[in-house]
């Protein structure tokens, strides 16, 4: 078969999303004289929250629902009761306002000339549009778990996605990274 789209995992892959909410938490305590490890705290963030995301099936929550809850309880667990709900509310804000790694817009505009290139990510559909625009990122499409039902790593999420598509899983990579941050 030929490959004819890449499907980028969005949030982990394309945005930097450690360096902005990392940046958040540190703004935020410093506003309040908290001093902590902010990068422990962000990593801690990400992994509740994505654990509470993966593998889900229709959840009555989303993945803003899941980043707003879970910041409260690393709020209480690493002891930063003095961010107020309004430093709160900025640290979650900043999903909606991430950078993407700067070299991506030029590279996925170079793709888009010969795949198909879509965002396919536990992300919501309002969070990919809010930083896609801002990051100047065209997508062919968004396609959010949240709009399958179904979240990676689901078979069914990727099914789905090829379906919409109108493609064979076998000719979508999907395109992801993992990080040590």
């Amino acid at each position: 078969m030929t490959l004819k789209a890449l499907a980028f995992d969005t949030g982990g892959t394309i945005l930097d999303w450690h360096g902005g909410i990392s940046r958040a938490f540190a703004k935020a305590g410093a506003r309040r004289d908290l001093v902590a490890d902010w990068p422990a705290v962000t990593n801690e963030y990400r992994r509740r929250s994505l654990r509470k995301m993966v593998g889900q099936i229709n959840p009555a929550f989303d993945f803003d629902d899941v980043h707003r809850e879970t910041l409260d309880e690393v709020v209480k667990d690493f002891r930063l009761d003095a961010l107020t709900a309004e430093d709160r509310d900025a640290i979650w804000r900043t999903w909606y306002a991430l950078d993407a790694w700067p070299d991506f817009p030029d590279v996925l505009a170079r793709l888009r000339q010969r795949f198909v290139v879509v965002s396919f990510t536990l992300l919501t559909t309002s969070l990919v549009i809010s930083v896609s625009r801002k990051n100047f990122l065209q997508w062919d499409a968004i396609i959010s778990c949240q709009m399958t039902g179904f979240h990676k790593p689901r078979p069914e999420a990727y099914e789905k996605a090829a379906q919409w598509l109108a493609l064979d899983p076998e000719e979508i990579l999907m395109v992801a990274s993992i990080t040590s941050t």
